[in-house]
């Protein structure tokens, strides 16, 4: 037990927390971050003694003496001789020789450089994970090769015990040997991740015939091509070497972005789930495709019906509604692990998260039960009036290699569709967007989620500066350093504006939420659509914190709802809410208890889906150190703002 308590507390340290522990070691215990009983056994674990990985590996040259090799060739060894925190997934001997030997080649020196720099790169990741940190999904950060490998589990075969894979194929056969400078984990197969574009490696896959059929039919597979943006730079200094940035009584190290990728997420029903709903050829699926969408959009009932590559096509948006402009692994779309544990009142609420679609005017809301991941899904935990749809667990899948070099795909268990009762049911309910879903570019490069470091943008696709180049970076994530999942930060002379997603059209009450402090400045907020953005009354002073009179934040009192229905009102009527009730930074400290935790109302009005609608944040004060965080908005129906029942504090 001292062991595997010593080894939490090492390989956390070791995956980027060292500040985390550092300010709040004396709050909390390390060793409750895992029960033993979620730990294997100690002697499973292999316990350093001053080695690094280089030196693990050259101490096991029976096993390891091809990947020695490989390593040197790449000038990767080196790397694994230095301080730091690195993941190593060692191929044995065996697996290097069965690669050779499927590749046509008898040994490691007939590889070439640049081979062996692929295979170096695919299989190091500059954080250290151990088996513990991992779930269902990928890994969180991209090995050295830029790419995200997933991470699953299986039982064995032949002993009934759990078995680790990553991408499928390449098993773990030791695991969790904990070196000096990260872990090693070892594989029986050479990792190889797929080089094919998304709609190609969608293609190869038998079981999804059907769709395939549907996604070229329409043309919108010629949509899932993009991959690198040529006409974005970044200089080297920038990239590499990381800078401070300070916000909220918090410093981050912040990395700015060399590449700015585009790539695609695809829910996709199975053959077998089509025929289970009588669907069973192509002509079925523009039945079913056109008995949704001319109920959804009477308006343009007949009008398309054979013009497959128009966007109004009932199949043309049955097809795009199935299709992300965002990179999201099964462990993406909401927040997972410990900061969901230790944060999320899963009592009150899933947690949740909104992505604009393909599908033009449309949103898809994804959520996170105990039961899994879900899109479209109404109600809080086993307590929900309409179950959604339900996507497959990666341990679910087998060995099929879902990840495309651009992009990813996804089983799901029922047909998807943007039909009557997920706009008028699911979607009329209260729209909390996280900042950092508004943008694919986020997730795109891995930035979000991110518990290692800061992710600074120069540019972001989309957005506008209006002649300010303020240091904006996507924050840390940790279960301190943020609010509610995560944030964007904003330091320095700001005006920033950005679209929020598309919602139905209802009238809304649209809300900022944001964070009160000494260094964030007095900013004016406008809103509309682009070109006729109008400002929301008068500059907000986000230095004020809520019990301010102008504000009115006073606690609740504890067994009196009246009262404290009464102080919303007066809030309200000033208008501002409290924060929710339902999300707990560090797990302790309750946003709706925190008078610095505010919702500004900006307005209300009627939105619809087939226009834009931007908001602007400029700084109205000289401060070239202003500090401000971008935290969520939400867009909330007047059935729930003006209902019959009062709207709940979650």
């Amino acid at each position: 037990m001292a062991y595997i308590m010593k080894k939490n507390v090492i390989h956390k340290m070791r995956s980027g927390m060292m500040l985390l522990l550092t300010l709040f070691a004396f709050h909390f215990s390390l060793f409750t971050f895992y029960s033993c009983s979620d730990e294997p056994a100690a002697e499973n674990y292999y316990v350093f003694d001053g080695e690094m990985v280089s030196d693990f590996l050259v101490n096991r040259q029976e096993t390891f003496s091809d990947f020695i090799a490989i390593l040197n060739r790449s000038g990767m060894y080196g790397m694994m001789a230095t301080y730091g925190t690195y993941t190593c997934l060692a191929p044995t001997n065996d697996a290097v020789q069965l690669y050779l030997k499927e590749h046509g080649k008898a040994s490691v020196d007939e590889l070439t450089k640049a081979e062996c720099d692929t295979i170096a790169w695919n299989h190091i990741i500059k954080y250290a994970y151990f088996t513990t940190d991992l779930s269902d999904g990928n890994i969180p950060s991209a090995n050295l090769n830029d790419r995200y490998l997933t991470f699953s589990t299986d039982s064995d075969a032949v002993t009934g015990v759990a078995a680790y894979y990553i991408n499928k194929n390449s098993k773990l056969i030791a695991r969790d040997d904990s070196v000096e400078n990260g872990v090693v984990h070892t594989l029986d197969h050479v990792i190889q991740p797929n080089s094919q574009y998304l709609p190609e490696l969608m293609a190869e896959d038998s079981t999804i015939s059907l769709f395939n059929a549907a996604l070229n039919l329409t043309g919108m597979c010629d949509s899932l091509y993009e991959y690198i943006d040529n006409t974005y730079s970044c200089g080297a200094d920038s990239v590499n070497k990381g800078m401070p940035i300070s916000t909220g009584g918090a410093t981050y190290t912040m990395y700015y972005v060399g590449i700015r990728m585009k790539r695609y997420t695809a829910f996709v029903e199975k053959d077998e789930v089509y025929q289970k709903a009588g669907i069973n050829n192509l002509d079925d699926l523009k039945a079913y495709a056109k008995q949704v969408y001319d109920e959804v959009y009477p308006e343009d009932a007949g009008k398309y019906d054979d013009d497959w590559t128009n966007r109004k096509n009932p199949l043309n948006r049955f097809v795009s509604y199935h299709l992300l402009p965002y990179y999201g692994a099964y462990n993406d779309w909401t927040v997972y692990g410990e900061v969901k544990t230790t944060c999320a009142h899963t009592d009150l609420i899933d947690c949740t998260d909104w992505y604009t679609t393909l599908m033009p005017g449309t949103i898809m809301k994804m959520s996170t039960p105990a039961d899994g991941l879900f899109i479209n899904r109404k109600g809080v935990s086993n307590r929900y009036s309409v179950k959604g749809v339900r996507v497959w667990a990666p341990s679910e899948v087998g060995n099929i290699d879902q990840q495309a070099l651009n992009g990813i795909y996804h089983y799901i268990d029922d047909i998807l569709t943007y039909n009557v009762q997920t706009r008028d049911v699911v979607f009329n309910d209260r729209i909390r967007i996280d900042a950092v879903t508004i943008t694919p570019e986020f997730m795109n490069c891995g930035a979000r989620g991110n518990m290692n470091q800061a992710t600074g943008f120069k540019v972001i696709e989309g957005w506008d500066f209006h002649g300010h180049t303020p240091d904006l970076s996507l924050r840390q994530r940790g279960i301190w350093m943020m609010t509610y999942q995560d944030a964007v930060d904003l330091v320095g002379q700001f005006d920033i504006s950005f679209k929020l997603p598309p919602v139905p059209e209802n009238t809304y009450e649209v809300r900022f939420a944001y964070g009160s402090g000494e260094m964030r400045g007095v900013v004016q907020i406008y809103f509309g659509e682009k070109d006729n953005m109008q400002p929301m009354g008068i500059p907000i002073d986000l230095r004020v914190w809520g019990a301010d009179p102008t504000i009115g934040w006073v606690a609740d009192v504890e067994g009196d709802e009246e009262a404290n229905q009464a102080i919303d009102k007066a809030m309200h009527n000033r208008g501002y809410m409290k924060d929710m009730d339902s999300w707990s930074q560090g797990g302790v400290n309750v946003l709706r208890a925190q008078s610095g935790k505010l919702r500004k109302i900006l307005t209300t009005q009627t939105l619809h889906p087939d226009r834009e609608y931007w908001v602007r944040f400029k700084l109205v004060l000289e401060n070239p150190k202003a500090e401000f965080p971008i935290n969520y908005f939400e867009l909330c129906p007047k059935s729930v703002y003006a209902g019959l029942t009062a709207e709940d504090t979650h």
